[in-house]
């Protein structure tokens, strides 16, 4: 499926004229944290604040930090639970903690989390089912929403369904609330002196326009063609062209429009590379959105994203994956396939300018005595971690490509796959370009060469 260049070309400008001015930091989490993660909530967005980068929480404690927000030593951060399905379901979530179930540990609320990386948090209490009065500039409850905003070193809006973010904080037409507009304000007075974090589905609501739904192979099955909902749709935020019980709202995705905090020329997809492989996902989403760059947030990582600088540092405990199509060409066929893909992959203390696509990293450069001696092709690339590690192994091993094959996805009720659906085969290939780094068991990969064909 090719599209106009024309059209491309003034999608590309129209998004660039309509991007948020740039004003500060954004810190992306991808999702199942660890409550215990130091290096994402102290190292990562607690000092990013520049508030109380001095001081050790104790991590065993919820009562690090005092509640009064003009005495508090401690960053002030306000946490958005409009992913949650209710205004009660929010306030529990912020409140209590998840109790032990077999082997889970305890879960902690958010007050409670922030608590022990030595935040004072305080809850918004804007959602689905309030927002006309509590993401209001004229109600008593939506002016102290917006005190909190105004007050606050750090937003921290939380995972879950990330259509109900944005239905809370956008109006109808998809313009601010005045909840919203407050917290737009804090990030335009060019004093950086905010840091917008979003988990999982608050990740994706920081996007110029957000996708959501379905799986990598569902997006290039279906050609990179992504139907936008509009804000009043947020109950259906999918590809409801064959109706809500098709294979197609079940595998494709769909398109929002976003809060447009992160820059308009890059795409943040969560849950990257632990869970399932998402690589297909966010290529084919690029490519519908007219993005240039894409960043996927693998799960218990943070990424912080400085627009002074136009660098993004990787905290955290797994990998951020970055797909730039600067030189990709997209090619024929009945599915999205494309060419020339450029593709790295940043473990914690790694960073990328992406503005000069440098990767900086501190661990040795692999040079030419690699560890492995064959090439690695993955079975079902789509498979947790299989990407990461077609990627990672390709830069230390003797042949120069790898491969991965997706198989037709197979499930046990519900639509399928029609017979005869394409095998996806996508080639990893190392060249003059690409560059590997390794350190403490921990790789880094800077543009290897990506094909899905």
């Amino acid at each position: 499926m090719r599209k106009n260049i024309t059209a491309l070309v003034g999608a590309l400008l129209l998004g660039l004229a309509s991007a948020p001015a740039l004003a500060g930091k954004i810190f992306l989490s991808g999702g199942a944290y660890d409550d215990v993660n130091t290096d994402l909530f102290v190292n990562g967005l607690r000092k990013a604040t520049g508030r109380d980068s001095s001081y050790t929480p104790n991590i065993s404690s919820t009562n690090n930090c005092g509640s009064n927000w003009a005495t508090t030593v401690c960053p002030r951060i306000a946490v958005i639970t409009a992913s949650k399905e209710t205004y009660a379901v929010g306030l529990d979530a912020f409140n209590n903690d998840i109790p032990a179930s077999g082997s889970s540990p305890v879960k902690r609320g958010y007050y409670n989390l922030f608590q022990t990386h030595g935040f004072s948090p305080k809850h918004i209490t804007a959602h689905v089912d309030n927002y006309g009065v509590h993401a209001s500039s004229s109600t008593t409850q939506g002016q102290a929403n917006i005190a909190l905003i105004n007050q606050a070193d750090a937003v921290w809006i939380v995972g879950g369904d990330q259509a109900k973010v944005i239905r809370t904080l956008l109006t109808d037409s998809g313009a601010d609330s005045g909840l919203a507009a407050a917290l737009r304000a804090r990030w335009n007075n060019g004093s950086g002196n905010i840091v917008i974090a979003g988990d999982s589905a608050g990740n994706h609501a920081l996007n110029v326009k957000m996708h959501a739904g379905g799986v990598s192979y569902g997006y290039l099955y279906y050609g990179a063609d992504l139907p936008d909902t509009a804000v009043t749709g947020w109950q259906t935020l999918g590809d409801t062209r064959d109706g809500t019980s098709a294979l197609r709202y079940l595998e494709n995705g769909a398109t929002m429009k976003g809060l447009g905090f992160l820059p308009a020329g890059i795409l943040s997809d969560t849950h990257f590379d632990s869970r399932s492989g998402r690589l297909g996902r966010l290529a084919a989403a690029l490519r519908d959105l007219s993005v240039a760059q894409g960043f996927g947030v693998d799960e218990n990582t943070g990424v912080l994203v400085d627009t002074s600088s136009q660098t993004a540092t990787v905290y955290g405990a797994n990998r951020l994956l970055i797909v730039d199509t600067a030189a990709a060409s997209v090619q024929t066929g009945s599915y999205y396939k494309v060419n020339g893909l450029r593709v790295s992959l940043l473990t914690p203390g790694d960073r990328y300018n992406y503005s000069s696509k440098v990767v900086t990293s501190s661990k040795s450069a692999i040079g030419t005595a690699y560890y492995y001696g064959s090439a690695y092709n993955s079975a079902d690339i789509f498979a947790a971690l299989e990407t990461s590690k077609s990627l990672t192994r390709v830069v230390d091993q003797t042949p120069t490509i790898n491969t991965g094959t997706a198989p037709v996805p197979v499930y046990s009720s519900g639509p399928t796959y029609p017979s005869g659906s394409p095998v996806i085969r996508l080639r990893f290939t190392r060249d003059a370009t690409s560059k590997g780094y390794y350190s403490g068991g921990k790789y880094t990969v800077d543009k290897v060469k990506v094909d899905i064909y």
